[in-house]
């Protein structure tokens, strides 16, 4: 998934933390073209897991000081992918990872990310400025 000048939503923190995101689904997905995926989708979770609550705590903090009207949904949204990617690491470990599963997590967290970043992220960027 690589980054596109479309996803910027204008706040260069959070840019820049969805750059990151992007080259980390990107680096899953250069590992499954490789036949690496199984290898990779371990680590991709475990730094999603850990840097989405970075990233979505550092987002909602910017919302609550601007007093952004659909901070409550825009969480709610946060906290579905933050579940999302439990439920997958958990099959993940649980079933064992091969390229089905490879398939599945990439284009679950390439679809989140960029419906999230063109359309939640995209009505903060509309509220901002």
């Amino acid at each position: 998934m690589t980054w596109k000048d479309s996803f910027s939503i204008g706040i260069p923190e959070i840019d820049k933390q969805h750059r990151e995101l992007c080259d980390q689904v990107d680096n899953l997905f250069d590992a499954c073209t490789r036949g690496k995926g199984a290898d990779e989708v371990t680590k991709v979770l475990n730094f999603l897991e850990k840097y989405t609550v970075k990233h979505f705590a550092d987002e909602e903090a910017f919302q609550l000081k601007i007093k952004y009207p659909k901070y409550q949904q825009h969480k709610a949204k946060h906290t579905d992918f933050i579940n999302q990617v439990a439920k997958l690491k958990k099959e993940a470990t649980e079933g064992g990872v091969n390229i089905a599963m490879v398939i599945k997590i990439n284009q679950a967290i390439s679809d989140w990310l960029i419906e999230h970043i063109k359309n939640t992220d995209s009505d903060l960027k509309n509220y901002v400025h």
